[in-house]
């Protein structure tokens, strides 16, 4: 067992009876079942409302999810000596998806949308019980902020150890005196009740503040926003390399493949603002709304022997589901070829439990045209150190554009297969 652990171990209830190092984790073997500890590098706030989601799921009878475990203390994160925080979740017995094996593919399709079914029932539910879940918590500090206060703690401990603003600490502190003298709290007289609920209305102000940027709401807007954006990104990219004096290999080649991506880019906005303004929805795509996972690929879906596991749920929203099985179905393409009878029977294992439309799949038409992988190869680049470009640069755009006849075969059979009806 490892030393450095030892303490983080500790705060949890739990008879460890072997270690072993898993991907950048330790999974645990213990008398409650598998576990894996985790680095934690995330929002708390955030970690918080994955706590929530997969209690609803829980309830709601999914129970294939690394739901998070509490320490003793009931904190999601626990600190090593070091002050590294971890967190502790449900593991379980099986290996990643064989994106070469279209049995396990199809397993991996089969609980992405056994997942979304759940994910449509606790999405309204969701909104209400992180509410319930953020009262609690409020409730909770104010009490020991009070209590804290009626201590003598140093203001500035307080407002580090509980992330809330100076000026709600200021509210707290006109009812109580400093410099050790007998104070009264908050709660003790009427007008001390009226500045409770005005603090705990500040603190939940600055929690939906927090809530809001981080509760990952996901429409078919937003994929048509983000589609502009990559667009103007990679104008901004090939204005840059125009400027660059002396091109190297794959700026030449950038140049000389550009404007056919861009076109394609571009007519895939306009497709997509059509369809949306046909449907006039914006509430994920009619029935297709619910907890989506956000970045399902095959490291995400552990395939046991009679299991299917998922796992890693930092990028949860609530959306357009078929923006999960999109994302899978590019991967799973780009695996094999953009092999067209892999890509129907992936479409038709998910149909089998959450059936689609003409226009379920004119939408993913559309996200499956936009060339994604030239974007992130563009904006890779740019972001990187020019002084030294890797060689992988050049062989990762060569492996695009020698794929992009195999993808367009594919958008062709495709369209031959599922947009004749869709239009």
């Amino acid at each position: 067992m490892s030393e450095k652990l030892a303490e983080v171990y500790e705060q949890y209830d739990m008879e460890i009876l072997a270690t072993r190092k898993g991907r950048g984790a330790t999974i645990l073997t213990t008398t409650e079942g598998l576990r894996i500890l985790e680095p934690f590098r995330g929002s708390v706030t955030r970690l918080e409302q994955e706590y929530v989601l997969k209690q609803l799921f829980e309830e709601a009878g999914c129970r294939n999810l690394d739901c998070l475990i509490p320490n003793r203390d009931g904190r999601l994160f626990t600190c090593d000596k070091y002050r590294q925080p971890f967190v502790l979740k449900r593991h379980f017995e099986g290996n990643e998806c064989d994106m070469h094996n279209p049995s396990e593919i199809l397993r991996a399709v089969k609980a992405l949308a056994q997942f979304h079914i759940y994910g449509k029932q606790v999405v309204y539910q969701f909104q209400n019980a992180w509410q319930n879940s953020l009262q609690e918590k409020e409730k909770k500090q104010v009490e020991e902020i009070k209590a804290a206060i009626a201590n003598g703690e140093e203001l500035e401990k307080i407002s580090y150890v509980y992330e809330i603003s100076q000026q709600a600490l200021e509210e707290v502190l006109k009812t109580a005196e400093l410099g050790g003298r007998r104070t009264e709290v908050l709660g003790d007289r009427e007008d001390d009740r009226h500045r409770e609920e005005r603090i705990e209305c500040k603190a939940e102000g600055e929690e939906n503040q927090k809530r809001d940027s981080t509760s990952g709401y996901n429409s078919d807007s937003d994929i048509k926003n983000m589609f502009v954006r990559h667009n103007v990104e990679l104008k901004k990219i090939q204005k840059f390399v125009l400027r660059v004096k002396r091109k190297n290999a794959f700026e030449n080649l950038f140049l000389q493949v550009f404007w056919s991506y861009y076109n394609q880019g571009m007519e895939c906005v306009e497709m997509l603002s059509e369809v949306l303004q046909e449907q006039g929805n914006i509430n994920g795509f009619g029935e297709h709304y619910g907890i989506c996972h956000g970045s399902y690929n095959h490291h995400n879906v552990l395939l046991g022997e009679n299991s299917e596991a998922i796992v890693h749920f930092e990028r949860f929203s609530r959306g357009n589901q078929l923006n999960d099985l999109y994302r899978f179905a590019r991967k799973v393409m780009e695996k094999n070829h953009f092999e067209f009878e892999l890509l129907r029977a992936v479409l038709k294992t998910y149909s089998e439990y959450i059936e689609l439309s003409p226009g379920d799949y004119h939408y993913m038409y559309i996200l499956f045209s936009y060339p994604e992988k030239f974007w992130k190869i563009a904006n890779s680049y740019y972001n990187t150190n020019k002084a030294f470009l890797s060689p992988k640069y050049i062989e990762k755009l060569e492996m695009v554009i020698l794929q992009e006849e195999e993808k367009q075969k594919l958008l062709e059979q495709y369209k031959k297969q599922y947009i004749k009806e869709a239009r």
